[in-house]
């Protein structure tokens, strides 16, 4: 029974995707790597390249700070940042549901069978999948909200056309928020 929901499962994502690879359908499909397929984000064709691309365009190093991310990127940039960054975080926990889905689902077919399945595994494993799926709910309400944010394709600077005293403003504002995120991200690593 178990086999046959899968193979129909399979045979569904099939007709609803029918491409495998991802790579191989952004090479027939170069609009899709074009950034085509949502015009609310830039094109992430070339975004790599260096030194053709402009440093406000090139995706965040991983040892960059809030503060060099602020304030050096086209907000443009750090929205497309974030959805890739939020939807693959979205990916990881409905994947994770889906498990906890399976494992709950073939529980529950052992003890229709008879299988001697104590109960408190499937309390568990519906425990834990309630929990991937509330924390996915929560992220896909995220990634569509910072998806749907009007952003212009300029540096914060540019875009408030700052003095000289508000751009000092801007930064000691950026760097105080990023001092607090960073004590956050501590405090959750301790605890």
């Amino acid at each position: 029974m178990r086999a046959r929901l899968g193979q129909w499962l399979r045979r569904v994502g099939d007709r609803l995707d029918p491409e495998r690879d991802p790579i191989l359908a952004l090479e027939r499909q170069p609009a899709l790597l074009a950034g085509a397929a949502n015009p609310k984000l830039p094109s992430m064709v070339g975004l790599d390249e260096a030194p053709g691309a402009s440093e406000d365009r090139l995706p965040s190093a991983p040892w960059q700070g809030v503060r060099e991310r602020a304030l050096s990127k086209s907000l443009l940039t750090l929205r497309s940042e974030a959805v890739y960054s939020l939807g693959a975080l979205h990916a990881a926990h409905l994947a994770a549901a889906a498990v906890f889905d399976d494992r709950r689902l073939a529980v529950a077919l052992a003890q229709r069978r008879g299988d001697p399945m104590d109960d408190e595994v499937l309390t568990k494993l519906a425990e834990a999948a309630s929990i991937w799926h509330r924390d996915s709910a929560s992220l896909g309400v995220a990634l569509t909200a910072i998806g749907t944010a009007q952003v212009p394709d300029l540096t914060l600077a540019e875009a408030l056309q700052v003095d000289d005293e508000e751009e000092a403003s801007l930064e000691a504002m950026v760097e105080g928020y990023q001092i607090e995120l960073q004590r956050q991200i501590l405090e959750e690593a301790e605890s």
